[in-house]
């Protein structure tokens, strides 16, 4: 899709692929664990996602419930008993039994069903978002491993480095050609370097612990990854991917929004018409034992409200949600800007410390240990070369970094497939 190429790795006296190998204490028989499978891990396993799958349920449930029709009423009434005269005791009994049954009217039952289907619709849309979502912290979190492991790779380098220089300076000393403060100071760069790579290790631990947690695992689920940490040559093309910002899935949820409260507005105007009663039964008389049909109507009088302050909510409910509408544009917009401004400077960065200062530095540190070893040097020259070496080592590994972390949001906002970051992780 888009040319990428790898960042130039730094030299040293020792193979960083056997530096590295050694640091993550990686065997050969250890899983592999692909972008492509961390985001399934995370999409079958992700707490927040399986807790949320239970609101869809919810929802469905509710439709069933919707489509329930009011219960009828059994009613029994007995007169003319436990009076006096000839209405004592039970002697003059009347016993009317009586059926009735509400009739919605307007369409409420309907209605209803439509405001829980829409509902339902909401939530499916919603565990959507957050699918998108953990994607999205999955596919930085798989970026930000791969910068640590990058950048303990870096730090074993250097620790390298200066255990040499320890070792040149060591055999000057013993030669009488150097003075034991050049040890004692060649003896605290190493303590440096291996606290920076103390550091890198912690930082590659905690960051594997980031990505296990987006399954519910912990650090010692993520082995070391096989990918490294590429750059991208090239911008994408902006146009293309600002047009897919409308496909936004948020959109989608927020229009599932609109048409429930759409819905809810529709139902609330049907509540303002009364519902009509009707009933039925039998009367029996105590004269000759005789029976008669009765049948009743009722219909409530709505003098106190026609459900107008449940409809004002609801026309104000619906009116800002779609007023969100241009809100959530906004952002995204916004979010947009910025990310590609991010990525555009990263790239700008890395570009002109690969391309410039990086060979400068290691051109550099080498003429000044040639020059050392030559006794032409001292040696805080030798130690500031490789101080100055680490360093901007560092500032291009975070400049590669971001680009990749503004790539992998460029992707979450326009696609949630991941094509660019895949792209990118998958060339070699």
């Amino acid at each position: 899709m888009f040319p990428f190429s790898k960042p130039r790795r730094c030299a040293s006296g020792l193979s960083l692929a056997l530096l590295l190998t050694t640091s993550l204490h990686a065997q050969d028989n250890a899983p592999v664990l692909s972008f492509a499978v961390a985001l399934r891990r995370a999409e079958a396993h992700n707490p927040s996602l399986l807790s949320q799958s239970y609101a869809g349920r919810s929802a469905d449930a509710l439709i069933d419930q919707a489509a329930v029709r009011p219960n009828p009423t059994l009613d029994v009434t007995l007169e003319n008993f436990a009076g006096s005269g000839a209405f004592r005791a039970f002697d003059g009994v009347e016993a009317t039994v009586q059926l009735s049954q509400p009739l919605e009217r307007r369409g409420k039952r309907e209605k209803r069903i439509l405001v829980a289907r829409r509902e339902l619709e909401v939530a499916e849309r919603g565990f959507a978002v957050r699918r998108a979502e953990v994607l999205a912290a999955t596919a930085g979190a798989y970026v930000e491993v791969l910068a640590a492991q990058e950048q303990l790779s870096h730090s074993a380098a250097s620790l390298s480095l200066v255990q040499e220089t320890v070792e040149v300076v060591a055999l000057r000393v013993k030669a009488a050609v150097a003075s034991s403060a050049e040890s004692a100071r060649a003896r605290a760069s190493l303590a440096f370097a291996r606290a920076d790579h103390t550091r890198a290790e912690a930082a590659l631990t905690v960051a594997r612990a980031a990505l296990a947690s987006l399954w519910g695992g912990g650090a010692a689920e993520v082995p070391a990854l096989t990918d490294v940490l590429p750059v991208p040559v090239e911008l994408p093309d902006q146009e293309i991917l600002f047009s897919k910002l409308s496909a936004h899935l948020r959109f989608e949820l927020q229009q599932a929004v609109i048409a429930s409260h759409r819905a809810s507005l529709q139902f609330a105007q049907a509540q303002s018409s009364q519902d009509v009663t009707v009933a039925g039964g039998v009367r029996f008389l105590r004269e000759r034992s005789d029976a008669a049909f009765v049948a009743g109507l009722s219909v409530p009088l709505p003098f106190r409200g026609q459900n107008q302050g449940n409809i004002r909510a609801a026309r104000e409910t619906l009116a800002g949600s779609e007023q969100s509408v241009r809100a959530l544009d906004v952002e995204l917009r916004a979010v947009f800007t910025a990310t590609w401004r991010d990525l555009q400077l990263a790239m700008t960065v890395a570009r002109n410390l690969r391309a410039e200062a990086l060979p400068a530095t290691e051109e550099a540190l080498s003429i000044i240990r040639g020059a050392y070893a030559r006794g032409e040097t001292p040696l805080l020259d030798v130690l500031e070369a490789q101080r100055a070496a680490a360093a901007l080592r560092r500032d291009l590994l975070n400049a590669d970094t971001n680009a990749a972390v503004a790539l992998v949001r460029l992707d979450s906002l326009t696609d949630p497939t991941f094509p660019l970051t895949t792209a990118l992780l998958s060339r070699r």
